[in-house]
């Protein structure tokens, strides 16, 4: 038995037909020079964070939510030192915010909006976090 050799990933000049080293930043063929390997796919719900900066979407933010601009949507904790907020966008597609900005969230808030999940799931999980609290307080 022989070992397994590994499959070098490369691609394809469409102009020339020169195979190039995939794992390079770099969409230069190194045969022709021309720019010719296909950008990376981007899905269309991420599209928006492509074309909406940071300051754009920190404004929308204020006009949905209210609040202080750079402040955190969900919980109102203000931007960051080190960084920005992140860009919360629409991912399921039978949403009316599906590829839009929905606001700017904190690191924690973000990640509490979980992508797969509707606003009806979200409503069950505070009506149960609310009967236990209230079970408890008892």
């Amino acid at each position: 038995m022989g070992l397994a050799t590994k499959k070098r990933k490369t691609w394809l000049c469409g102009k020339c037909g020169t195979r190039n080293e995939a794992r390079t930043s770099s969409r230069k063929c190194s045969g022709c020079g021309e720019q010719t390997k296909k950008p990376p796919r981007v899905p269309p719900h991420a599209r928006v964070l492509q074309q909406v900066r940071y300051p754009e979407a920190a404004k929308l933010s204020v006009t949905i939510h209210g609040g202080e601009l750079d402040a955190c949507a969900c919980c109102g904790r203000p931007k960051p030192e080190w960084g920005n907020h992140d860009r919360d966008h629409g991912w399921r597609k039978n949403e009316a915010s599906y590829g839009k900005i929905r606001g700017v969230c904190c690191y924690r808030c973000n990640h509490l909006v979980l992508r797969d999940v509707t606003l009806e799931d979200h409503r069950n999980a505070v009506a149960y976090l609310e009967r236990a609290e209230a079970f408890h307080a008892e």
